[in-house]
């Protein structure tokens, strides 16, 4: 291997741990207050939100619409989750009912 292909991988590697490591490190020395704690639980759901809600409700060329396969996977993962409230097996249903329903024809 060429040196300077290392070094870009060693400068990758540097540029994706620090930036997850560093807050990690000065904030666990922090004592956070009970309000912020509670504030800080509800954001990966405002995250996935963020994420997921524009590309359920938007079309073809940014028009509002909703293809019937991403609704009704989103809204198998909505009841799952209101139910279990289990991110990581939202995501896993999610996953699984898209891929589920584009097996079934007129839905793919």
């Amino acid at each position: 291997m060429r040196p300077e292909m290392l070094l870009l991988f060693l400068g990758m590697a540097a540029v994706t741990f620090l930036p997850r490591f560093l807050p990690m490190v000065l904030v666990s020395r922090l004592t956070i207050p009970d309000r912020a704690k509670v504030f800080l639980e509800y954001v990966p759901v405002a995250v996935l939100s963020a994420l997921v809600f524009p590309a359920v409700f938007t079309g073809d060329g940014g028009a509002v619409g909703a293809e019937p396969r991403l609704l009704l996977s989103a809204a198998a993962v909505l009841l799952f989750a209101w139910k279990v409230r289990n991110l990581f097996g939202s995501v896993v249903l999610g996953m699984a009912a898209y891929w589920a329903l584009g097996l079934l024809p007129g839905l793919s």
